[in-house]
């Protein structure tokens, strides 16, 4: 009896070499592209957009003829249509049992929804710009029509500002969809969290010092206007760990331990 041997192929998994690792700028391009994928994310930034230029084309028409005022008027569509945007893009994997899929490319979860974060971050920056750059074109025609004088002269550290809150807010609208995982309940505690809070700075010295802590709708205010100061900082990081380092913990916490069907 005669045996055979193999011939040598060398230490297989030496040769196999660790497995390779989806790289976080294709993670968060893939993040970016499913904002538009579905059909209801497609909707929100529609409206979005339309709804921010037609906030930009009414006040130029009957109010403000500052590019400035005329550029920061979007900032109540976006304060609407970003948070939404960024829940959607968290709870839609849940909702559309895609979770499965999008977790076996990557199982580490936590970089997924950082990529949903800096995705969701780069749309708001973006339309953040969009609107800064139609405020002059929208400001010179309103004038022209009016026919008055326009003021075109745009203040760059008010805008950075401004547009870092509007990241904030997306930022909100993330942590809130991870901790909850459901779309519905995280849209309404985000909008009914904005009601309580104005109502509780209305209700006497103790509800006003709180809601200028913890209200990141008002200790945004300074960095939206450009107007950071010392005292200024504590409380916008107060609301920020309030409202969106704390929930995005919470809420990397809950997706590790979610089980997948």
């Amino acid at each position: 009896m005669s045996s055979s041997t193999l011939p040598h192929t060398g230490d297989l998994r030496a040769e196999a070499g660790p497995a390779r690792t989806v790289p976080f700028a294709r993670l968060a391009a893939v993040e970016m592209r499913k904002l538009a994928d579905t059909r209801t994310a497609l909707a929100l930034l529609t409206l979005l957009v339309l709804g921010a230029i037609g906030a930009m084309v009414v006040n130029a028409s009957f109010f403000s003829l500052d590019a400035q005022d005329v550029a920061t008027s979007a900032a109540l569509t976006l304060g609407l249509f970003l948070p939404v945007l960024g829940i959607v893009s968290v709870t839609s994997e849940w909702n559309k049992r895609t979770a499965l899929t999008t977790f076996a490319l990557e199982p580490r979860r936590w970089r997924v929804l950082v990529a949903k974060a800096v995705a969701a971050a780069a749309v708001a920056i973006a339309t953040s710009a969009l609107m800064i750059a139609l405020a002059y074109p929208t400001t010179a025609v309103a004038a022209a029509v009016r026919g008055t004088d326009a003021q075109l002269a745009l203040d760059p550290l008010a805008l950075a500002g401004w547009t870092a809150v509007n990241v904030l807010f997306t930022l909100c609208g993330i942590a809130l969809g991870a901790m909850l995982l459901n779309a519905a309940a995280s849209i309404v505690v985000y909008f009914v969290a904005s009601i309580a809070w104005g109502f509780l700075g209305l209700t006497g010295d103790l509800g006003s010092t709180l809601a200028g802590w913890l209200d990141l709708n008002v200790t945004s205010v300074p960095l939206a206007d450009g107007e950071m100061s010392a005292d200024a900082v504590g409380p916008l990081l107060a609301s920020i760990g309030l409202w969106v380092t704390g929930p995005f913990l919470l809420g990397l916490l809950r997706v590790n331990r979610m089980e997948l069907r």
